[in-house]
């Protein structure tokens, strides 16, 4: 038999895997994530019909004499290359740019995929919508300033809308911490009508210490005349305002006589810094309520992701409204990512040529940064594939062709004895 007709047939069946790979490409152009693969071809076995000779004083060498005997796959390849950057605006949808991978829980197994268009299920849980698989992290508690320890197990990333906040310990503002604070609820904050008096001995002069809250005075002079003024301002305050730096008072050169502070109808007792009074009954009255516990009884209303992977919840009380770090995305890096084992779903698997996973931080040891509100699209090229599938399809033609010839050539010898 005519060894054109075997090397013509290895031809036909790799161009057959070729095109397959060439349509698996073309039917994910929109899959999210996904990665397109090559096929590489390598020379077969080659029949050798004369051996290499040596060159010699009086003649050259010559070279061997081979057949060859078709043609194998060599390899299939994924490329890893970071496809375009698609905007959704959808706050759980992130990609990474750059290396790495998300890390996932699936029915107990951990796998990784490059698919970033995540949800939240019914119980906050961050998950990849096709299959369920939960997305893995760090979570922080209530003290979210601690410093993430990657070699704990991880764990699925909650982010509950609408759950209360973790801590009573906020950022309010740039740069301010309020700790433990009890919060206050005001029914009709307005101005308050209120009148002050200090009594004195005529001889002394009067001192209030804000430290200790006790009246403290030096005596004058025998003869001299004390003349003590006390001057108020008002200032009305809209619900929802916030008192800032307020004014503190020093006063120096204590002595100590006693003195009466009443305000409206109440006391001062400057033994133990006590006032006890009502308001004018013209005035507004002033509900006072402390919430126990200092909570401030926030809950989630939105959350956004940063560079490095790290969800931050906006938690909302009122008009108030506090940042809260809730968790951190995890990122697997890997020696050789083309190494990794596909196994559906956009899931990979380690496989003894892609190393183990490096898990840690975004945009740290080579790993790649993430980019909130967007996914990853397609690395597939179309007009690359089209031209890859028309030059695939006139090399499966060719072999045919091949085939076809080689077919004639043997009707050729069988008409020789029919001749």
């Amino acid at each position: 038999m005519l060894r054109s007709l075997y090397s013509a047939i290895s031809g036909l069946k790799n161009h057959q895997i070729k095109m397959d790979v060439v349509g698996n490409n073309i039917a994910n152009v929109n899959t999210t994530g996904f990665k397109r693969s090559r096929v590489t071809f390598s020379t077969m076995l080659s029949q050798t019909m004369k051996g290499a000779g040596s060159p010699s004083a009086n003649q050259g060498g010559t070279n061997p004499a081979q057949v060859g005997l078709g043609s194998m796959v060599s390899s299939i390849d994924q490329i890893m290359t970071t496809g375009s950057a698609q905007n959704t605006g959808n706050p759980s949808d992130v990609m990474i740019q750059g290396r790495g991978f998300f890390v996932f829980r699936n029915a107990g197994q951990i796998v990784y995929g490059r698919a970033g268009a995540f949800s939240l299920d019914t119980n906050g849980n961050l998950t990849d919508p096709g299959s369920g698989a939960f997305v893995m992290g760090y979570m922080w508690g209530a003290n979210d300033r601690e410093a993430v320890d990657w070699n704990k197990p991880l764990e699925p990333i909650k982010i509950k809308i609408g759950s209360p906040a973790p801590s009573n310990d906020f950022k309010i503002g740039e740069g301010n911490w309020v700790q433990n604070g009890a919060n206050w609820e005001y029914t009709n904050p307005a101005l308050i009508n209120a009148t002050c008096s200090i009594s004195s001995d005529p001889t002394g002069d009067i001192w209030h210490d804000p430290t200790t809250g006790k009246i403290i005075a030096k005596t004058k002079p025998t003869g001299d005349t004390a003349v003590n003024n006390i001057r108020y301002d008002q200032l009305n305050i809209q619900p929802g305002d916030w008192v800032k730096n307020g004014t503190n008072w020093e006063y120096t050169n204590p002595g100590l006589i006693g003195a009466t502070l009443t305000v409206g109808t109440g006391t001062f007792d400057p033994t133990t810094g006590k006032i006890t009074a009502t308001t004018d009954p013209t005035g507004a009255t002033v509900s006072v309520t402390n919430i126990a516990g200092g909570s401030l009884q926030a809950t989630l209303d939105e959350y956004s992701i940063d560079g490095s992977g790290v969800i931050t919840g906006i938690y909302v009380s009122g008009k108030a409204s506090a940042s809260h770090r809730i968790g951190q995305l995890a990122v697997a890096g890997f020696a050789n990512d083309a190494g990794l084992q596909n196994i559906g779903n956009s899931f990979y698997i380690a496989s003894n040529n892609s190393g183990t996973a490096q898990i840690g931080s975004a945009g740290v040891d080579g790993r790649g940064t993430i980019l909130g509100s967007n996914i990853e699209m397609s690395n597939v090229d179309l007009s690359q594939e089209f031209t890859d599938m028309i030059v695939t399809q006139r090399g499966f033609q060719a072999n045919s062709r091949v085939i076809t010839v080689s077919d004639s050539l043997l009707q050729e010898l069988i008409d020789l004895k029919r001749g």
